[in-house]
């Protein structure tokens, strides 16, 4: 099982979560960072919207231990989950985390975006962490449209 820690607390860093790392059973993530908004370092992210893997929710530290938490919480990779930062600042992160030894990655549309699908008039996620056996294409555990595939 991975470790993940998510860098960014406060919004992109929650749908990230939910969209990718949520229900994916090789995945733990094991701390939320924050630096932008006041207060919120020293929370939970609740159990209640994180999912039954979570019963305890997810802590939100301050993005100042990210270092300390690597460590700490044996972390394997960290993801970068804000959408305002300078290329300086993003590389000075990645430089960081990759010296303390673990991966710095980005996450692109293709798993964050949500979508509509044949099957609903609401929108939902058509992407997944799983790949079939047939296809190295992500395709939705959720939905009636892969499903039938």
């Amino acid at each position: 099982m991975r470790h993940v820690i998510v860098l960014g607390a406060g919004g992109r860093d929650f749908h990230d979560f939910a969209m990718v790392f949520r229900d994916d059973p090789e995945v733990r993530v094991v701390a939320f960072t924050a630096a932008q908004i006041p207060g919120i370092d020293d929370r939970r992210y609740p159990a209640s919207l994180a999912g039954p893997a979570y019963p305890d929710g997810i802590p939100i530290r301050p993005q100042a231990e990210l270092m300390h938490l690597i460590r700490s919480l044996h972390a394997d990779e960290v993801v970068l989950a804000y959408s305002d930062l300078s290329y300086a600042s993003v590389m000075h992160l990645a430089a960081e985390v990759m010296a303390a030894g673990a991966d710095f990655r980005l996450l692109g549309p293709e798993q964050t975006t949500w979508r509509r699908c044949a099957c609903s008039a609401s929108p939902h996620s058509t992407t997944s962490r799983r790949r079939t056996p047939r296809s190295k294409s992500a395709r939705s555990t959720n939905c009636r449209c892969a499903r039938a595939w």
